[in-house]
């Protein structure tokens, strides 16, 4: 197996804006480094421009790959339970996004679910998930379909029914084993789906009890650090790994203790844990960067 390129998703920096984005990514050692739309923005707000931030992130040896994330595909952007957080993320257009991906040279697209559980019928969602993937494919983009299961595609088996249905050559399902464990947990059929539409994993974890008062309160302020939490964090890694095409994973731990962190404790903290369980699945993963003083 081929080492796989070492994403920071910045939830656990996401205090710190993207300069801090980038510290924390640097401070983990990380390959590359994925952005959102509201990041970009502030960024630009706050005199960067685009070509700034592609340096920085270079300079800090983890360029920017990753779009997180795009729900333009589907008729309802924004579902009715959302952070302001969120819907500022959620609620743009596939141009604005595309303009986002070509200034920045982003390769990748998370594309997810923002409408809610029954509210658009599966004809329309693969219609639009073929629009998208025919789009990106004009511009050499992969695209990953993440499903999450406190929304309109909730389980391996949704985001499964609009792959098939679309069967497209630049696409595929992105697992996240927080969204995995927390849904109908299908292993079963993880094993069974072909290995070709599985490229990309976040690597969390979290308790198997509900903590706050939703789940998507959970999702947003309880997840933990792979290892600290309750969840077969190894055994879906694994899973996944053992297909043979995983090209790019790396954590993403929203919470409030990650809030809490400083954005090179959380760069460091999202790196070794990540790391420890990746190694643990039997992936190959870059090496840690020497330690440093703080």
């Amino acid at each position: 197996m081929q080492q796989i390129d070492f994403v920071f998703w910045p939830a656990s920096a996401r205090a710190h804006g993207f300069r801090g984005h980038v510290q924390a990514a640097q401070a983990g050692g990380f390959t590359s480094l994925a952005i959102a739309p509201e990041t970009y923005l502030e960024a630009l707000e706050s005199g960067l421009r685009p070509e700034d931030m592609r340096k920085m992130a270079e300079d800090a040896g983890a360029p920017l790959r990753y779009l997180d994330s795009l729900t333009d595909w589907a008729p309802i952007r924004v579902p009715a339970e959302c952070s302001q957080e969120l819907r500022a993320r959620f609620d743009v257009s596939t141009d604005h996004n595309f303009r986002i991906c070509e200034k920045l040279g982003l390769t990748s697209i998370l594309a997810v679910a923002g409408y809610d559980k029954g509210t658009v019928e599966l004809s329309r969602l693969v219609d639009g998930f073929g629009k998208l993937c025919d789009r990106a494919k004009q511009h050499s983009y992969w695209i990953d379909l993440e499903f999450m299961p406190f929304w309109g595609l909730p389980n391996l088996s949704d985001a499964w029914a609009i792959i098939n249905g679309v069967n497209p050559s630049n696409a595929g399902i992105l697992v996240d084993v927080w969204h995995f464990s927390k849904g109908q947990y299908e292993l079963d059929l993880l094993r069974s789906l072909p290995g070709h539409f599985f490229a990309g994993m976040q690597i969390d974890d979290g308790r198997k009890s509900q903590v706050g008062r939703s789940m998507f309160e959970d999702t947003d302020k309880y997840r933990n650090f792979p290892g600290e939490g309750e969840m077969d964090v190894v055994e879906v890694i694994k899973t996944v790994a053992q297909k043979g095409h995983l090209r790019h994973a790396g954590p993403e731990v929203f919470s409030l203790q990650a809030d809490a962190l400083s954005a090179r404790e959380a760069g460091i903290k999202s790196a070794e844990t990540t790391r420890w369980a990746l190694e643990k699945a039997g992936v190959p993963v870059p090496p840690a960067p020497p330690k440093t003083a703080a």
